[in-house]
């Protein structure tokens, strides 16, 4: 009697969803829904932190998230309150 070789399965692959840790200018507005030179603006004004690699202006996601908590806190229903993490 032949001998049946056992079929092996390969196992599926679940793609992991990648998370970016910074973000291009151009993606930090479209995240938050702002322009790029508003965003620009928000850097130099000490609103929103980044870093510079190279020639390229990065936003932390975590920053990202921060800057839209300092929002939601200091809106309360008016506009956006723009004070960087920790001064007042």
């Amino acid at each position: 009697m032949p001998r049946l070789k056992p079929q092996i399965q390969p196992l599926p692959i679940t793609p992991r969803p990648l998370t970016k840790v910074f973000h291009s200018v151009e993606e930090a507005a479209e995240i938050l829904s702002l322009g790029r030179t508003t965003i620009f603006a928000l850097i130099r004004d000490g609103h929103l932190r980044a870093v510079r690699i190279g020639k390229r202006r990065l936003v932390a996601a975590s920053e990202l998230e921060a800057f839209a908590v300092r929002c939601q806190e200091g809106a309360n229903g008016k506009t956006c309150s723009l004070k960087p993490n920790g001064l007042d």
